[in-house]
């Protein structure tokens, strides 16, 4: 019996599709343990996997429909309330297990808050060349409320503890500290005017290698995802993240993992941001599949 089997908990399957043998295998991970604004993303997994049963299943950037489809839907992981390093250690031993079951899926996880990319990256080791993220904030900062290990200081640790490449997609909320360091270590952070000219931002994705896209929702405007823990105005619109999205599954980068995190069901509206967020997963398994076959 392995780390699957005891810390993982059965929920519905994604988009309500049956569980079984895929392309993807999809783990909930309901962690929100530093939120420091509006907490409530630990309820994400199980509302994202709802929404997503009430959405058809046509993907408008590929044409595909997957209602044929199957995902092998793992559940939730279980974690120890309140104590922050030991479900690190859990959710970075459950992902590695998670790759060495089932080696030629592509995993995607569903958050909880942005802290969780840190041990899921940490459990891929040297098999990422480049991390992609897309948020409103840069999340760099060295500490915050005296914590080092939180959602507002993730990509610090990943920049400081692990040997890969960052890009940064759609930022627009920075402190001083933050622009100082991404100065200092030349990260290539692209805000979100530069999203502009898709064509120009399409060609910084060529020679990306093995790439992990993470997506915190708050990367979208608030009026179309109000249901996040720190909303910033001024975003992106959500089929604008979902070009930019497979320009980077078009640039010939192998894409070995995805997450989405911050979405945040205590503060939404009707579930559009649930629903929105099912909706980009449905979009990029659509890809992957898409871009697979042709």
């Amino acid at each position: 019996m392995g780390l699957l089997d005891l810390l993982t908990q059965e929920t519905v399957g994604f988009a309500c599709l049956p569980k079984a043998p895929s392309a993807w295998s999809l783990l909930g991970i309901p962690f929100d343990a530093t939120t420091t604004y509006k907490p409530g993303t630990r309820f994400a997994p199980d509302a994202v996997r709802s929404a997503s049963c009430n959405l058809e299943f046509y993907s408008i950037l590929t044409g595909l429909i997957l209602e044929d489809e199957k995902v092998n839907d793992v559940g939730n992981l279980v974690l120890p309330p309140g104590e922050v390093k030991e479900a690190l250690r859990i959710i970075e031993d459950t992902v590695r297990e998670l790759r060495n079951l089932y080696p030629n899926n592509l995993p995607i996880f569903i958050g909880g808050e942005h802290l969780i990319t840190y041990p899921v990256v940490k459990a891929f080791g040297k098999d990422i060349d480049t991390l992609v993220v897309f948020d409103a904030h840069l999340d760099l900062k060295d500490e915050y409320l005296n914590s080092r290990y939180n959602h507002a200081t993730f990509l610090r640790r990943i920049v400081e503890e692990l040997d890969l490449d960052i890009v940064h997609i759609g930022s627009r909320a920075y402190s001083k500290d933050e622009l100082d360091y991404v100065k200092s270590t030349g990260l290539r952070v692209f805000n979100v005017l530069s999203i502009k000219n898709l064509d120009a931002l399409g060609k910084e994705f060529e020679n990306l290698g093995r790439t992990y896209i993470s997506v915190d929702i708050d990367v979208v405007d608030p009026a179309y995802a109000p249901g996040v823990g720190n909303p910033e105005p001024l975003g992106m619109e959500p089929f604008t993240l979902l070009q930019v999205i497979r320009k980077i599954f078009e640039s010939g980068n192998r894409i070995i993992g995805f997450d989405l995190v911050e979405v945040n069901p205590l503060v939404d509206v009707n579930d559009v941001t649930s629903a929105l967020a099912g909706k980009i997963i449905l979009e990029v398994m659509a890809i992957d599949k898409f871009l697979k076959k042709h």
